[in-house]
């Protein structure tokens, strides 16, 4: 999945694949294409996480 999802669409697709793998026992090839998936989401996440930090210190300091 290459596409930039809105943070709050990756956190529900995150959640759709780990109830998936709990739930329904993929096999290893799905699974190994599931855990793929998930770790790009996260690592989206993490990055607009990350950028929405250096924006709000950023303001913070303008403020002072």
């Amino acid at each position: 999945m290459s596409e930039q999802l809105s943070y709050k669409d990756a956190l529900k697709r995150i959640n759709d694949i780990v109830e998936r793998i709990e739930n329904e026992d993929p096999d290893i090839d799905e699974l190994s294409t599931l855990v793929k998936e998930a770790t790009g989401l996260i690592a989206q996440c993490k990055g607009k996480l990350e950028s929405a930090e250096a924006e709000i210190q950023l303001s913070l300091e303008k403020l002072n």
